[in-house]
């Protein structure tokens, strides 16, 4: 077991290290640095969050999409910290890759009705951040409306309360990382806040929770 844990660590910096040539890729900023990549931490942090995926939740074939969660949110988070976006040809293809993982779980597991879950997440959570942002001009992102269906769609496989959980669980992030912003930066309670990192986090934090 510790040498599969070891081995799916040590994958996880391998992404990691992949990731921050990612961001490299899809930052605005010109010209892209070592800075905008930020090589070492990345590497670290998804070492990390692989390992522990790992150990929570164990050789069970859910453990590919929740890893391919992380490894695409942690550079999706660090874009939309700096640059408070979210980009669009990065989201994007994450959803069939994901639903071709869970697919894949269900197969495997014979556990066709948590992919319909998921899939039913995805929708649900897709629509209810897409209704926030169509009632509340300038509050939502395209981008955090697209993040959010994704997250549904990984969430909703480990179950609905483990999705609603995990939502809320983003939004009060959120809300902390607002006010730690307006403390520590000066910002306003009407300026952008990235909302990517908070919603990953939510859903990160409820999947090694329930991976138990």
């Amino acid at each position: 077991m510790w040498w599969g844990l070891c081995g799916w660590t040590l994958l996880g910096a391998a992404c990691g290290v992949g990731g921050s040539a990612v961001i490299r890729r899809f930052s605005n900023t010109r010209p892209p640095t070592r800075r905008h990549g930020s090589t070492g931490p990345l590497a670290v942090g998804t070492a990390l969050l692989f390992g522990l995926l790992a150990w929570r939740v164990g050789v069970r074939p859910e453990l590919l999409a929740y890893s391919a969660l992380v490894a695409v949110g942690m550079p999706l988070a660090v874009i939309d910290w700096r640059e408070r976006r979210l980009p669009t040809a990065l989201l994007l293809p994450a959803y069939p890759v994901h639903v071709l993982l869970l697919g894949l779980a269900a197969l495997v597991s014979d556990d066709l009705t948590s992919f319909l879950r998921a899939v039913s997440g995805m929708v649900v959570l897709f629509s209810g951040y897409l209704a926030v942002a169509l009632c509340a001009r300038g509050g939502l992102g395209a981008g955090d409306v697209r993040l959010a269906g994704l997250l549904g769609l990984v969430m909703g496989w480990a179950g609905w309360p483990v999705l609603l959980t995990g939502t809320v669980l983003g939004l009060v992030f959120a809300t902390v990382q607002g006010a730690v912003l307006i403390l520590l930066r000066g910002a306003s309670p009407q300026s952008a806040m990235p909302l990517g990192p908070a919603l990953l986090a939510g859903a990160v934090t409820v999947l090694l929770m329930a991976g138990a």
